[in-house]
Order: C-alpha cells, then sequence, then structure tokens
C-alpha cells in the first residue's frame, strides 16, 4: 500500500510519521517552498486531544520536544489551566473555565518536530486528483504526479482536495466578521503585569460598546526570543463587519479601524492596542494581519473510497473555542485504529473509508456549529454573562 499525503502541516505529518511506524509506504507534498518558509507562526493549545496526541508520537525523544516547544519553558508544571473571558472594557472576570490540562505551543516547532525522520516533496502544490476503484494520482503545480492506493487531502481550512472531491459545496462559508492579528513584543515588566492581573498564557474578552472581541496569547519567552527582556504575544481583534462597506487596503486603513474599535478598551489593555498599531516587528512579522473567518459545516466528502480527509480540511471551523488542532489530532487516532483493523484483515477498506467519514461527521459537524456560534456570540453582549450557555464561554472538550 502507497498513502499520499497533501499537506505538511501538523495532521498530515502525524499520519506520515504513524505510516512509518507501521512500515506503510507513504510521500508527503506541501506547497511550501521548505520547512522554514511560513516564519514564527502563532500558537496552538493542545488540551482534551493532547494526551492522544502523545500516543501517536513515535518516541519518547519527541514527545520531550513536544514539551519544549511551550511559550513558556516547564509552563505545564505549574499550569492553574484555568481560561479566563473578561469584559475588555473594566478588566473584570465575566466566566473562568475549570481548570484542564494543557500545553500552549508554538505551531511551527511543533511541526519542525513531527518532521524528524520524514521527507517532504516541497514547493508542490496540489492542482489535480484523478482517481479509479483502485488508485488515485496527484498532479502538483510544478508537473510532478504521483500515484497511489489513497490519497488523504490535509492542506488546512482552504484544502484543494476537498474542493476537488466536492466542487459544488467543497469551499468555505465566510462569516460576518473580521479578524485582525499581531504579533508585538513585551518586556519582562509588562508581561508580568499581564500574567499577574488576567493569566500568564491567554485569555479572551469583549469590549461591550464596540462589540469588538480581544484576545491576547503568549507566543514566546526569553528562552526562544534569545534576549533576556523579550517576550512575544498575539494580541487579536474581531468585530462584526460588511465586507463591501468596510475594505481595507493599506496597514493605516486597518490601524485607523482598530484605533476606533478598542476606543473603549480597559486602560490596562490599551498598551497591547498601541502595540500593535505602532508595530515594527523585523522582517513584517509584526504587522496587522487579517484572517478571513470562514467554516465548512457540511463536514462530508463521500465520493470515493480512495480519498480521506483529515483535520481543517474535513472541518474547517473557527477559533474561537480552540479545538481545531485537537480535532485534527483525533481525526488521526481515530483513522489508525481503524487501520490497524484493516491490516490485520478485521475490516475491508470500504468499509474503514465509510466508519471513518462517518466518525469525523458525528463528532465534528456539531464542534463546527459550536465553534461557529462561538464566533458570533464574542461580537454580542447579550451572549457574555456568567452562567451563560453560549458556546462561546461553555467547557472545550467532547
Amino acid at each position: 500500500m502507497k498513502v499520499i499525503i497533501s499537506g505538511a502541516g501538523i495532521v498530515g505529518l502525524l499520519i506520515a510519521q504513524n505510516l512509518k511506524i507501521r512500515g506503510i509506504d507513504y510521500v508527503i507534498l506541501d506547497r511550501d517552498t521548505n520547512e522554514n518558509a511560513r516564519g514564527q507562526g502563532w500558537g496552538i493549545t493542545l488540551h482534551w486531544a493532547l494526551q492522544t496526541f502523545l500516543d501517536l508520537l513515535p518516541s519518547d525523544v519527541l514527545r520531550e520536544k513536544v514539551f519544549k516547544a511551550q511559550v513558556f519553558p516547564d509552563f505545564d508544571k505549574k499550569d492553574t489551566g484555568t481560561f479566563k473571558y473578561i469584559n475588555a472594557a473594566n478588566g473584570e472576570t465575566v466566566v473562568s473555565i475549570p481548570p484542564a490540562r494543557r500545553l500552549r505551543v508554538r505551531r511551527e516547532e511543533i511541526r519542525r518536530i513531527l518532521l524528524t525522520g520524514l521527507d517532504v516533496n516541497w514547493d508542490c502544490q496540489t492542482v489535480k486528483v484523478e482517481y479509479t476503484d483502485i488508485d488515485v494520482t496527484v498532479h502538483c503545480a510544478d508537473g510532478r504526479s504521483f500515484t497511489g492506493d489513497i490519497l488523504f487531502g490535509c492542506e488546512g481550512s482552504d484544502s484543494v482536495t476537498r474542493k476537488i472531491l466536492d466542487p459544488l459545496e467543497g469551499s468555505l462559508a465566510r462569516l460576518p466578521i473580521r479578524f485582525v492579528g499581531s504579533t508585538c513584543k513585551m518586556n519582562k515588566q509588562e508581561y508580568d503585569f499581564v500574567a499577574a492581573k488576567y493569566d500568564p498564557l491567554l485569555f479572551q474578552g469583549t469590549i461591550p460598546s464596540t462589540e469588538t472581541f480581544f484576545w491576547f496569547s503568549l507566543l514566546a519567552s526569553p528562552n526562544y526570543t534569545k534576549a533576556e527582556n523579550e517576550y512575544w504575544c498575539q494580541v487579536n481583534l474581531s468585530w462584526k463587519c460588511d465586507f463591501e462597506k468596510e475594505s481595507f487596503k493599506t496597514q493605516e486603513e486597518i490601524k485607523e479601524c482598530v484605533i476606533d474599535r478598542t476606543r473603549d478598551i480597559s486602560p490596562d489593555l490599551k498598551f497591547l492596542v498601541n502595540k500593535m498599531v505602532s508595530n515594527d516587528f523585523e522582517n513584517g512579522a509584526g504587522l496587522m494581519k487579517e484572517l478571513k473567518l470562514a467554516d465548512w459545516p457540511k463536514v462530508s466528502w463521500k465520493g470515493s473510497d480512495r480519498i480521506l480527509l483529515a483535520g481543517d480540511a474535513a472541518h474547517a471551523m473557527t477559533m474561537y473555542r480552540g479545538e481545531a488542532a485537537n480535532h485534527g489530532i483525533t481525526d488521526v487516532a481515530v483513522f489508525f485504529t481503524l487501520f490497524d483493523d484493516f491490516l490485520n484483515d478485521r475490516m475491508a477498506w470500504s468499509a474503514l473509508s465509510s466508519t471513518y467519514h462517518d466518525m469525523i461527521h458525528e463528532r465534528c459537524a456539531p464542534a463546527v456549529k459550536l465553534s461557529h456560534q462561538a464566533c458570533l456570540d464574542a461580537h454580542d453582549m447579550t451572549k457574555i454573562f456568567t452562567n451563560s450557555s453560549s458556546p462561546l464561554l461553555s467547557s472545550r472538550k467532547l
């Protein structure tokens, strides 16, 4: 058997590592020119799928490296696991979600860890897929083509494989929310203030007057920045938007809008917004960048036993519940539980493909809807209060 994996993100590489353990032939394709093409990237939180992720890693060496990829060294040893949501105008906590085990890690560092021992065909973007009842061929933009028994589409939210498999309904649905984020530098005094008053890792909130969502998360501490007094953080904002009326073309236009949206933010948080709009981070890393918020509520791709989807390609969702990576990891665990039955002649491939699809749909279709609603609720103060039933404020768990 030969498996083609389109996409060398966390999910695609985790699949490859587990195929390698089982001695299954595989080939990995990715559109990036090399493993460092994306730069630093942002952070992710591994929580309810953390143990599953660790169990899927092929060695203790890689497990140890994952813990070293935390945004703050050894933070798991003292982490309370509590998640706070605040009123971003006065800084008061609206809700505190009970403690849970978690790791806040740098996405690109986890990706580099998972690349250990794997070969990737870089600069190889999937543009066409042909399949029969017995095989599948992937054609790349640079003219290369690869034929195998199975294709795993793992290209992320805007998956090429998904849109090829489902040309009518495989595209993302955009939400009426504008999201702008930036990587900012902090000194130790500033970080210590935020950590003591709010949270040392991450917290979220809403500014009531403008119904603007605010998100802070630590990205790196001095052991990573290599500067004794330098921390990196993500500062993100989002708000309801009519894209036909509000269109950005320059950083200055984004800056003016961000300043207006945060006019009533707590004075204790204002300095973070100031950093965001006056950022001069080297090489453009700190520029304000817009993310297009979209999801794929269908979570169903039946059409060929030869093509499977995993991760964001299978269930693209917004980040307001912080579950996307956890669901992607769980996809991998589900697949290999079924795959081992297939390898031991306890399950036919057609049954594996169908069962895998149904299990992903059953778990993730509701999760996409919850994340969608959480995104909308983050910009509606009538949904933000103690004991609210909003998925924005409910526990992140299966």
